[in-house]
This record gives C-alpha cells, sequence and structure tokens, in this order.
C-alpha cells in the first residue's frame, strides 16, 4: 500500500485514522473527550504530552520507514523488542514490581529479536529496517509507561486525544519537510487500518496496561507480530530464512513463562483518592449516591487502609514496594 507515498505521511494518516475512528465512537457514547482533558492534572498532561510526541510522532515515523526498507516478516518479529524496551523502562524508571519470569520471558525475546537483526550473509551486519523498528520499540516503550500513569482518562478518550494530535502533527511535518505522492485508495486505506489497528488496538491495550501493569502487558501483546509473520507468508509470499522460525520459537517461549507466573503476597493499600471505572470488588467497598447503582460506574471515590493477600498484578491499585522474594 506504501508505493511511493512518504512513510511519515503514513504514520500520520494511520495516527489520524485512528482519531477519527473513536471520535465516532465517543459520539455514540455520548462523551466529549475535551471535558475529560481540562480535568487532568498538570503532571498528568505532561505524560499525556510525553507519550503523544515519543509514541504518536516519533515511534511511528521510525517504524513506517523501517517497513519502507525491511521485509514484512522482519518488522513483525523485531516489533516485540517493545515489549524488553517497556520492561526495562517500567522497572528502572516507574518502579514496577518484574519476577523472575518477566525477566526470563524477556531474556528469550531479545535473544529472539538478535537473531532477526542480525544479517549473517557473508558476515554480520545490521539491517537498516532493523534499527529503525528497534528506535520505534524503545520509543513506544517510554510512551506505554507514561500511558499507564494517565488514569484519569478514560482509555478510549485518551487514545483518541492521541491519535489525533499526533496524526495531525506529523502530517504537518511531512507537508513540510517530505515529498512522495498518495493517491485516494492509499490514503483511504492508511485511515482505515489507523482505525482498528491503532484506534481500536490502542484501546484495549490501554485497558490492560492499567489492569495488569506495563511489562506485562507488553509481553502478551508480542503475540500480535507472530500474527504478522504467519500473514506476510500466506498474503505476500514472503518466504522468511530458517532463523526466522528459530527466533519465533524462541519468543513464544518467552510469551509462555509469562502464562504461567502467579503473583500473591500480603500487601497494603495506602489511602488514596482517584477517578476511574469500577465495580464493588474487594477494593471498592465505598458508599454510594442513589445514581452510581449500575455497574461499572466511574466517579471519584476513596480507597481506605486495608491489608490482605491475593492474586494480584501492577494495576492501578497495586503499585507497591515488593521485598526479593516476592
Amino acid at each position: 500500500m506504501i508505493g511511493e507515498m512518504s512513510p511519515a505521511l503514513l504514520a500520520g494518516l494511520l495516527y489520524l485514522g485512528s482519531g477519527i475512528g473513536l471520535q465516532l465512537l465517543l459520539l455514540f457514547q455520548r462523551k466529549n473527550p475535551l471535558q475529560e482533558l481540562r480535568q487532568l492534572s498538570p503532571q498528568h498532561r505532561i505524560k499525556l504530552l510525553g507519550a503523544i510526541l515519543s509514541g504518536g510522532v516519533i515511534a511511528p515515523v521510525c517504524l513506517t520507514y523501517g517497513i519502507k526498507y525491511g521485509t514484512a516478516s522482519e518488522v513483525t518479529l523485531l516489533l516485540n523488542l517493545e515489549t524488553v524496551a517497556t520492561t526495562v523502562i517500567a522497572w528502572l524508571i516507574f518502579k514496577e514490581h518484574i519476577g523472575p519470569r518477566v525477566w526470563m520471558g524477556k531474556i528469550l525475546i531479545l535473544m529472539a529479536a538478535c537473531v532477526v537483526v542480525l544479517k549473517t550473509e557473508g558476515g554480520l551486519a545490521f539491517s537498516l529496517s532493523g534499527l529503525l523498528v528497534v528506535l520505534a520499540c524503545i520509543f513506544w516503550g517510554i510512551d506505554n509507561n507514561l500511558t499507564r500513569d494517565v488514569e484519569d482518562l478514560s482509555s478510549t478518550v485518551l487514545a483518541c486525544i492521541k491519535g489525533f494530535s499526533a496524526g495531525i502533527f506529523t502530517i504537518v511535518l511531512t507537508f513540510l519537510f517530505s515529498s512522495g505522492s498518495a493517491a485516494g485508495y492509499q490514503i483511504g486505506g492508511a485511515l482505515a487500518i489507523g482505525a482498528l489497528s491503532y484506534g481500536l488496538s490502542l484501546v484495549l491495550f490501554v485497558e490492560a496496561l492499567r489492569k495488569i501493569g506495563s511489562a506485562r502487558t507488553t509481553t502478551f501483546f508480542a503475540v500480535g507480530p507472530f500474527i504478522g509473520t504467519l500473514l506476510s507468508v500466506a498474503i505476500l509470499g514472503e518466504r522468511p530464512p530458517v532463523s526466522y522460525w528459530f527466533a519465533v520459537s524462541l519468543m513464544l517461549a518467552g510469551i509462555f513463562l509469562l502464562y504461567r507466573e502467579i503473583h500473591r503476597h500480603l500487601h497494603t493499600h495506602e489511602v488514596i483518592v482517584h477517578r476511574h471505572m469500577h465495580i464493588h470488588d474487594e477494593h471498592h467497598r465505598h458508599d454510594h449516591v442513589e445514581t452510581e447503582t449500575a455497574e461499572p460506574h466511574e466517579h471519584i471515590h476513596v480507597h481506605e487502609l486495608i491489608t490482605h493477600s491475593h492474586v494480584h498484578w501492577p494495576d492501578i491499585h497495586h503499585r507497591h514496594e515488593h521485598r526479593t522474594r516476592e
């Protein structure tokens, strides 16, 4: 579909398509994204801006140039490096707890990515398209961790704002500094792909970030590139070398390790006041007015101090300190 289109223009159209598609959904739900945006704290606004620039502008441009100069199978497998970048950033900067199974899974995925990015024909050499995808994954890792913390916005509104902001900004930059032509079917196709593969996908991804944390969400998300690789074979007729299928087996092993993880220990919830969509579970035992009886619902509520033990993940209620054995 790219043809002579500028990869930067494609990146902008994909995000603009996601913004348009999600805006139509918000109109159907009778939600006003600007109203939610005005309620954001200054700290969350800075994080949202950082997420838009890193994940909505820089990363997509790197990815689309990688697609233009590489094969679909190579690019899709390398996208799994996003989970490694997200995990390292979540651990180093955002202090998210990462268990041994998660680390082992990331190591396997990283080994597989090295198999893909290093070309061995005539000696070891780096693939240009591969390096561009690696850069995209690093900036998406930054985006994922910043997005996780902007919890006052609903996932649909957050994805819509990111889509419109990143799409318009990138398209304007393309017209100013890039060249290339695009037919009507290319523009329409890019917008449609953006609405589904960027828009709807991003809403589901943000929901997962808030429920199981950055490291685990991106590891499960790593299933997506396998679908891309299989489609590149079935639809585009690509024939990846044997090393690619070895990389696939390593990545699948890494994902399987995470599926086997169970995290449970005694932990304490500090008093917190926030707003998000919730149901009446063991973490939400607060009073309600008569108009707030339907579930799930969203309103400002207070979490009292509580200490208990149960299986949990680093969602918005479980970002606590851990001892080494936990």
